[in-house]
C-alpha cells in the first residue's frame, strides 16, 4: 500500500469576488486565488483542506485580531489563501508572501446613465401643469384681445374716429389675435398691436409671461440630464468630498470602512498635534509661521469624509450598496467607495454599473502564513515560478477576459459630447409634420379660392 508523503497543510479563506468564491452545490471553493493556490501545490508538492473563515481579519479594540489573521496566530491554519492586502499592523504579526497581484486599491462605483428614450422628451423639460396652464393663459389671452378689440364702445370697430392717423384698418379677427400671442414667442415681427389701452395691457402682460416661460424652458433645456451625468464629474473621493449631490458610503468593516477610518484617527492626532505645537509658548513666532501653511490636518479632509459616509450609512454587505447605487432617484445619485477589484468585478458582470475615476490608495495582494513559518519561502519560490511559467497571466486572462459570468453589454459610447440624433428626432419630425400641414392648408385654399371665384 502506497502511502502519500506529501504534507498536507491547513488553509483558510473567505469570499472575495472573484478571487474566492463557493459553489453551494458542489460544495467546493473555486476562484483566481483557488486556481492559484492548487498550481502552487503542484509545484511545491503538497496537499491541503481548506475552510472558509468570517473575514479577512482585522485589529479590534481590545487588541485582538479576528479572522484569518486570528487563525494563522492561533496557530489553527497553516496558508490564508486569500486576497489578503499587504499593511503595517498585519506585518507585525504575519509573514506575508510574494505579491501575487499588486494593482489593487480603493475605487468608487455609479449607476450608468440611462439615456432618455422618451420620444417627445423635450415636452417633459417642464411639467404637464405649466403646459396645461400656458394653454389656457394662450386661450385666454386671445380671446381677451379679441373681445378688447371687438366689443368694446372705445374699440377700434366701434370708435374708428379715435384712432385717425393709424395705418391699419382692419379689425381684428380671433385667428389674428391667436397668431399674435403664438408669434410672441419668437423674435420676429408678431403682427399689428391692440388699438386700444386695455389691449395693449393685455399684450405686454402676455410678453412679460412669454418672456418668463422661455427663459425658464431654456434654463432647464441646459441642465436637462445634469443630474443623469454627474458621475461623469466625479474622478477621486476630493470630487465626492466637495459636492452635496451623491450620497457615497462604504460596507461596514470592509477594507475600504477600516482605510479610512484609520485615516480619520490618524487625521485626529496629527490635528491634535499641530494644535498643541500652535498653543505652544516656548515656540517662536518663526516656528510658528512655519506651521501656519500646513493645511493637512486643520482641513480634516478623510474626517469629513468618514462622516459623511456615517450620516449616509453603512451597509451590512455589498449588495446592499449594488442595490442603493442602482436605485433610481431623478434627484440624488449614490456612489459605492469600495475595494478596486470587488468593483471590476461587479461591472464586468453587470451592465448597469461602472467604474468612475482611477483607484488610489493602492496596496498588493498577497497570502499569509504564520510568522516565522519556513512555509514562506515554499510559496515565495512556488509564486515566483507561476508567474515565470505565466500562470498568473492565464489566470488573470481566465477570471477577466474569459470569465463565463462576464456581461455581454451593448457597445455604448460614455463620452457625452451633447444631444445625440436619437435626442432631437421628434424636432426633425417637425420639419416634415410643418411641410404636411401647410400642404393640406394650401389645398384647401386653393378648393375655396375655386368654389368661391
Amino acid at each position: 500500500m502506497n502511502v502519500s508523503t506529501r504534507p498536507r497543510y491547513r488553509v483558510v479563506t473567505s469570499i472575495y469576488q472573484p478571487f474566492v468564491m463557493y459553489n453551494d452545490s458542489s460544495g467546493t471553493f473555486y476562484g483566481y486565488c483557488i486556481d492559484l493556490l492548487n498550481a502552487i501545490a503542484e509545484i511545491s508538492g503538497f496537499d491541503y483542506d481548506i475552510r472558509e473563515s468570517k473575514d479577512f481579519g482585522h485589529l479590534t479594540r481590545s487588541g485582538e485580531w479576528t479572522g484569518m489573521v486570528k487563525d494563522l496566530i492561533t496557530d489553527a491554519a497553516d496558508i490564508s489563501a486569500a486576497p489578503l492586502w499587504i499593511t503595517h499592523s498585519r506585518r507585525q504579526v504575519v509573514d506575508y508572501t510574494e505579491p501575487f497581484y499588486k494593482e489593487n486599491g480603493i475605487a468608487i462605483m455609479m449607476r450608468k446613465p440611462k439615456q432618455a428614450t422618451f420620444f417627445l422628451w423635450f415636452l417633459t423639460i417642464l411639467d404637464y401643469h405649466v403646459w396645461l396652464n400656458f394653454a389656457a393663459g394662450f386661450l385666454l389671452t386671445s380671446i381677451l384681445i379679441y373681445l378688447f378689440e371687438r366689443c368694446l364702445l372705445i374699440s377700434y370697430k366701434n370708435a374708428p374716429e379715435k384712432y385717425r392717423g393709424q395705418p391699419n384698418s382692419r379689425y381684428a379677427k380671433l385667428r389674428e389675435c391667436f397668431w399674435f400671442c403664438l408669434m410672441s414667442f419668437t423674435s420676429e415681427s408678431c403682427g399689428e398691436l391692440p388699438k386700444n389701452l386695455a389691449g395693449k395691457l393685455a399684450a405686454v402682460v402676455w410678453w412679460l409671461f412669454v418672456f418668463v416661460i422661455v427663459a425658464v424652458y431654456n434654463a432647464n433645456l441646459t441642465v436637462y440630464r445634469t443630474l443623469y451625468r454627474l458621475e461623469r464629474h466625479i474622478e477621486t473621493i476630493d470630487d465626492l468630498r466637495r459636492q452635496n449631490q451623491v450620497e457615497y458610503s462604504t460596507v461596514y468593516n470592509s477594507s475600504a470602512h477600516r482605510y479610512f477610518k484609520n485615516l480619520r484617527d490618524s487625521e485626529k492626532i496629527l490635528s491634535n498635534l499641530w494644535k498643541q505645537l500652535n498653543l505652544d509658548d516656548s515656540m517662536s513666532d518663526y516656528e510658528k509661521s512655519k506651521l501656519s501653511v500646513w493645511e493637512y490636518p486643520v482641513e480634516e479632509k478623510y474626517t469629513k469624509i468618514y462622516e459623511a459616509m456615517k450620516k449616509t450609512g453603512f451597509f451590512a454587505n455589498i449588495q446592499e450598496a449594488v442595490d442603493s447605487v442602482r436605485k433610481v432617484n431623478r434627484t440624488r445619485e449614490f456612489a459605492y467607495v469600495g475595494e478596486a477589484m470587488l468593483i471590476r468585478y461587479l461591472v464586468l458582470t453587470n451592465c448597469d454599473l461602472k467604474q468612475v475615476g482611477r483607484e488610489f490608495g493602492e496596496m498588493p495582494f498577497a497570502f499569509a502564513v504564520k510568522k516565522g513559518s519556513p512555509l514562506k519561502s515554499k510559496l515565495d519560490d512556488a509564486i515566483a515560478q507561476a508567474m515565470v511559467q505565466g500562470i498568473s497571466s492565464k489566470l488573470e486572462n481566465k477570471w477577466w477576459d474569459e470569465n463565463p459570468a462576464k456581461a455581454h453589454c451593448s457597445n455604448s459610447n460614455e463620452i457625452d459630447s451633447g444631444f445625440t440624433f436619437r435626442d432631437m428626432a421628434a424636432i426633425f419630425l417637425l420639419i416634415p409634420i410643418g411641410i404636411f400641414l401647410t400642404s393640406v392648408i394650401l389645398c384647401l385654399q386653393y378648393y375655396r379660392f375655386h368654389r368661391t371665384k
